[in-house]
């Protein structure tokens, strides 16, 4: 990055710190660009989930919620580092985005330590107002998520990933009960996340070599690399957006640490609400498959 800066500087004849500097003031504005919004109550249904469709039962839904890593290099003392630590033991950021069925981005949120627990993002986003679900919607959140009826997760201890279903096809005995079926239409929709996840990062290089920034500002280039990505769209779509932004970027230093919370913890008041959605979903794409 460095070498950059230098041919930067050679090229239009300034110094690296006038380079880093602009630098600094374009990761400003493009923060500033409203193109991140989370969807309205009166939201329209996305074609994909539109009657008449075999992903109908899921009208409700708003998009899919999931989390990715992001190498980051905070600067930290060693035994603080151990926080930054994925399972992969490389250190990362944990980015939670919820994402839409056209894979535009509807919220970011970034910062957070590599070991941070998704549900315990999830919960602090909802706590915070980050993330606000309208009533009657939902989003899709895979198996590593609690079922709450504003985060609909697939059935655990059925299949649910694309394999799986693919040596079932093999076999033409693709959905031995309903939970199948319901979890191959939740990860057809849901694999959306992973698709946007996906061209982010190969769009963006920085995201796969993050520099070794101080780390807030190598939190602004995440949230700054998604707000451009829905730019890029919109410019190819020629869509509109709401006047709804949202992104949401913690402190530094202010995120608790050292209470894993399980999975349990996202769970409403009313649980049986959230077992009656999933189920009324299921039911209805067995009677209509």
């Amino acid at each position: 990055m460095q070498q950059t800066y230098r041919k930067i500087s050679e090229d239009f004849q300034h110094s690296t710190e006038t380079v880093w500097r602009c630098f600094r003031d374009v990761l400003h504005y493009v923060r500033c660009m409203d193109y991140i919004n989370l969807p309205s109550s009166n939201a329209r249904v996305h074609q994909k989930i539109s009657e008449g469709t075999i992903h109908a039962p899921f009208k409700d839904a708003l998009g899919v919620i999931d989390c990715t890593h992001i190498p980051a290099f905070p600067d930290l003392d060693t035994d603080s580092l151990t926080r930054y630590r994925n399972r992969k033991r490389m250190l990362s950021q944990n980015v939670m985005a919820a994402v839409d069925f056209d894979g535009n981005f509807l919220t970011v949120i970034a910062g957070w330590e590599g070991e941070a627990d998704d549900n315990r993002i999830l919960r602090r986003a909802v706590e915070n107002g980050v993330i606000i679900v309208p009533p009657g919607k939902y989003y899709l959140v895979d198996r590593g998520y609690a079922n709450t009826p504003q985060f609909l997760g697939p059935y655990r201890g059925r299949p649910y990933r694309w394999a799986e279903f693919h040596a079932r096809h093999q076999n033409q005995n693709l959905y031995e009960c309903p939970e199948d079926l319901f979890n191959h239409r939740h990860v057809q929709l849901a694999s959306i996340v992973e698709e946007t996840f996906g061209i982010l990062k190969s769009r963006f290089k920085i995201l796969q070599m993050m520099p070794k920034y101080e780390y807030k500002i190598q939190v602004k280039i995440v949230v700054a690399c998604c707000i451009l990505h829905n730019f890029i769209k919109h410019q190819n779509s020629l869509r509109d957006v709401s006047d709804e932004s949202s992104f949401y970027v913690p402190a530094e230093y202010d995120i608790p640490l050292g209470d894993n919370v399980g999975v349990g913890d996202l769970r409403v008041n009313n649980i049986q609400t959230a077992g009656n959605l999933r189920d009324n979903i299921r039911d209805i794409l067995w009677a209509t498959r």
